[in-house]
């Protein structure tokens, strides 16, 4: 399978990165239930909040 280095929904990526900075402020289950209400996909929050090596190079890091 070939993994998209980019985000074609700017309003997800927004809120993938007001996410990353949330958990490091507030912790994961904040950030969280903030992806989650910002629609982002399950297996995307599970990623970007669990394993920080395998952000996207335009995620926070």
């Amino acid at each position: 399978m070939i993994e998209r280095r980019t985000r074609p929904d700017r309003v997800k990526a927004v809120a993938v990165n007001a996410g990353i900075a949330m958990a490091e402020e507030k912790g994961r289950e904040a950030a969280a239930e903030f992806l989650m209400d910002a629609g982002v996909p399950l297996p995307v929050i599970a990623r970007v909040l669990s394993e920080p090596d395998k952000r996207r190079a335009a995620d926070l890091r």
